[in-house]
């Protein structure tokens, strides 16, 4: 069956629009799948595409990670949101750094660090030199979300430095606050899919006064569902 959004694939152009349209609505698969008569399997492998789809887009707009014309990392590419999360520590979900820049929001999956390091240093119990605030961008920073402790870790100054401590409620706060609502309206978000979610709500909180199933299309017109299937099979390859 030919469709433009999907290479091979078993759903006509017209359902995939539904099931795009349903997406934007934010339901759940099990509900989609009632409404549309689409498998909640298919539902669920369909959700699986366009969130690493919106999941490139939302690094290609980052600062902090495109350079020169190009993404300089990306999760979905080394499998990265496949495998558990880590911190260094068995179980344990990745740190995200959360930082505003002019009108937008962006969210970063921190490398490895040490829990207890962290909080020490937010703490002011321990000091890190230029090179390591550096290394793990806590210069840059206005707030770090622990999904372990499912807490919202602030830094005032974000790119001015990294000034610890509470801070007025701001946007920061409330974009906390949507993320938050997904963790309990998917009753919690495992180390398997805490990234693309993370990028979702992202991607829904900066583009919320947007027509996000027009933005969609635009993004699946430039790059098809197909182009993430094939990055999924290399990573997993």
């Amino acid at each position: 069956m030919k469709n433009k959004y999907l290479k091979g694939a078993h759903l006509s152009e017209r359902k995939v629009r539904e099931l795009l349209k349903l997406f934007c609505e934010d339901l759940t698969a099990t509900q989609i799948a009632n409404i549309s008569g689409i498998s909640r399997i298919t539902v669920n492998a369909y959700f699986k595409l366009i969130r690493t789809h919106i999941a490139r887009f939302c690094e290609e707009k980052n600062p902090l990670r495109y350079h020169n014309g190009n993404v300089a990392f990306l999760p979905m590419e080394n499998g990265a949101h496949d495998t558990p999360e880590s911190n260094g520590q068995a179980g344990k979900k990745s740190f995200y750094g959360i930082f505003k820049k002019e009108e937008h929001i962006f969210t970063d999956k921190m490398p490895c660090i040490e829990t207890s390091w962290l909080y020490d240093w937010l703490k002011g119990r321990v000091e890190a030199d230029e090179d390591l605030l550096k290394k793990h961008h806590l210069h840059v920073y206005n707030g770090i979300a622990d999904f372990n402790n499912v807490r919202l870790l602030r830094l005032h100054a974000g790119m001015n430095g990294a000034a610890r401590g509470r801070s007025h409620i701001d946007e920061i706060d409330l974009f906390w606050g949507m993320l938050k609502a997904r963790l309990v309206k998917f009753r919690g978000l495992n180390g398997n899919t805490l990234y693309l979610h993370v990028k979702e709500t992202e991607f829904r909180y900066n583009y919320r006064d947007a027509d996000i199933f027009e933005l969609l299309l635009d993004i699946l017109h430039k790059q098809p569902l197909h182009y993430s299937k094939s990055v999924r099979q290399k990573a997993e390859g």
